[in-house]
């Protein structure tokens, strides 16, 4: 699964799961996604990958996902990136997602603290970062965008 196929698997999911008013490809990001939260605000994600990885040991694959809460007028942008395994299990072929690893879950996130990284069967290691929330009806502007909020 490249980038892109993880994008347009992304675009084409998300908005069944309950509570995402939209996703669609972001033009200022090769492969990113606009993910709109009905009643709360938007989330910006880019897409990166690299190919030829290892297969990861102790992968056993992408079972079925929780369905995160999102309807209520304020999102947990934690529950957005719960949003994208959900619809990525929703999309991708039984069996070729390996491994998907939520950031904000781990004991030690990293710098940015909201995304997944993905291996697959086809040797893809794909990250999905946020990039930045902007709150409804509002646009990604200036420094927020390297400082993802925790709600939209």
């Amino acid at each position: 699964m490249t980038p892109l196929e993880l994008q347009r698997t992304l675009v084409n999911h998300l908005p069944s799961v309950p509570g995402i008013a939209s996703a669609q490809p972001w033009s200022e990001s090769p492969y990113g996604v606009v993910v709109t939260v009905s009643g709360a605000g938007t989330v910006y994600w880019t897409i990166t990958g690299a190919s030829n990885t290892a297969t990861p040991e102790g992968a056993d694959g992408l079972g079925p996902q929780p369905v995160p809460e999102l309807t209520g007028g304020k999102a947990a942008t934690a529950d957005v990136e719960q949003a994208l395994l959900t619809a990525l299990a929703a999309g991708a072929e039984q069996g070729h997602v390996l491994r998907a690893e939520r950031y904000s879950t781990r004991p030690q996130p990293p710098a940015v603290r909201y995304g997944v990284t993905i291996d697959t069967a086809d040797r893809w290691r794909l990250f999905v970062a946020c990039v930045g929330t902007a709150p409804a009806g509002g646009q990604l502007q200036g420094n927020r965008r390297f400082q993802p909020d925790t709600h939209v």
